[in-house]
């Protein structure tokens, strides 16, 4: 798939994105900035992993909930997920934890999680 120009006059030079959607939501942002998220790596020369930033485009979400990046990361910020019962869980323990005390937990990516059920009683009893 051919990237599409973005004409976002915030843009310091001109950029391309994926989709069309992407376009769009970037287009009508009034201050983009490069995405912080970290993604794991590969460095192959010496086989160790490691991460670094996304680097992507990041632009506040419409409804004032947070900021995404055109690489689909997002965040909501912490009194929005507070404040609707959830927050993020960078695997199945930390899931537990959160699901022991109440906090529904949602993978970094904003999809579903596994929760370690164990994890979850420890946490539960404290």
């Amino acid at each position: 798939m051919d990237a599409i120009r973005c004409g976002n006059r915030d843009h310091t030079e001109t950029t391309y994105h994926v989709n069309v959607d992407v376009v769009r939501r970037c287009f009508s942002a009034t201050e983009t900035w490069a995405c912080a998220w970290h993604v794991p790596v590969y460095f192959e020369e010496d086989g160790e992993a490691g991460s670094r930033e996304c680097g992507g485009l990041s632009w506040h979400l419409p409804d004032g909930r947070g900021y995404e990046c055109e690489n689909g990361h997002d965040h909501i910020y912490d009194e929005v997920r507070a404040a609707e019962g959830w927050d993020y869980a960078a695997d199945p323990d930390e899931a537990g934890l959160l699901a022991g005390v109440g906090v529904r937990p949602v993978a970094m990516d904003g999809t579903s999680i596994a929760i370690n059920w164990n994890a979850a009683a420890y946490a539960a009893s404290r």
